[in-house]
């Protein structure tokens, strides 16, 4: 019995946390996704780490795969092998099971072979990756997409969908479409659709977390000295920020309800705006003496060298 393939497959240990174990199959599953990896194996490798995390991702399933390998996480002990350790299972031809954990639970602790081959089991559910820009992502958007999925009667279907994508959106997090996934057996329903969004990076240099969302700002000394109004991009447009006299570099503020759409409510969050002092590399005469002036005011009298040179 293999109960360490699956771990293997994700890089985790066995004492790997459920959330060490979603971190590699997010990594895993970016990697190898057919979508952007067109190397030979890729697929191959793609579909293991699926089968790994149905598994390891499903803290019950874990835990028959922990005891039992494969068979176990599958619902299925044949092959020669009983229930050793249950009270008279063991030896000769194990027994035989067809379902899913709780047929299990039912055939060992329910007291007996109950389970139902012919009834009405769920499809399996499948999984979309979705690509989206930063602005997408902030402000949702309505689109169509084409996947395929094994049909009622076995067969490969092409189905076309169309898709609401949330304002608001963020990297990682997945939208469930109810009964879009394959089709059940025996008369069961369909499975689930899972979209995973994959929001790329600000064009604009932006950051986010959550509805927050943040950016830098450069400065020109007089500004941050004497004060003065600029204008500062925001994905809702170009907003003027003044700025107090006196400011410092790496100074933090705060545009509110100018961040991104908050996915509980109908507000916006924040946009926080970090300035900071550009200070020149190169000055003419006359800005090299009007500097040199405001320096000897400082220090009460001539001073040997200016800020930037004699």
């Amino acid at each position: 019995m293999n109960n360490s393939e699956f771990y293997d497959t994700l890089g985790v240990s066995k004492d790997a946390s459920q959330d060490d174990i979603k971190k590699a199959y997010r990594k895993l599953s970016k990697k190898y996704h057919p979508d952007i990896n067109h190397e030979e194996g890729a697929e191959e490798k793609y579909k293991a780490v699926q089968e790994a995390y149905e598994t390891l991702g499903d803290e019950q399933k874990r835990q028959m795969y922990d005891q039992y390998g494969k068979a176990g996480a599958d619902g299925g002990f044949g092959g020669g092998q009983g229930f050793g350790g249950f009270g008279g299972f063991g030896g000769g031809q194990g027994a035989q099971f067809s379902g899913d954990l709780n047929d299990l639970f039912e055939q060992m602790f329910g007291g007996g072979f109950s389970s139902d081959p012919n009834r009405p089991r769920q499809g399996r559910d499948l999984q979309y990756r979705m690509n989206l820009t930063f602005e997408e992502a902030i402000f949702g958007k309505e689109t169509t997409i084409n996947y395929t999925r094994q049909g009622e009667n076995g067969e490969q279907e092409r189905k076309e969908l169309k898709v609401t994508i949330p304002a608001g959106v963020e990297d990682g997090q997945q939208m469930r479409l109810e009964g879009q996934g394959e089709a059940g057996t025996n008369g069961g329903p369909y499975g689930d659709l899972y979209v995973v969004f994959y929001v790329s990076a600000s064009k604009d240099g932006f950051d986010r977390d959550g509805g927050t969302i943040y950016s830098r700002v450069a400065i020109d000394y007089p500004t941050a000295v004497l004060g003065g109004e600029i204008s500062v991009k925001t994905v809702h447009g170009d907003v003027s920020l003044k700025i107090p006299a006196g400011t410092q570099t790496e100074t933090n503020f705060r545009l509110r309800g100018k961040g991104a759409p908050l996915m509980r409510g109908n507000n916006n969050g924040d946009h926080i705006v970090t300035v900071f002092i550009d200070v020149p590399k190169k000055l003419n005469k006359d800005q090299k003496k009007a500097l040199t002036n405001y320096q000897e005011t400082l220090d009460g009298q001539e001073a040997k060298r200016g800020l930037f040179g004699k």
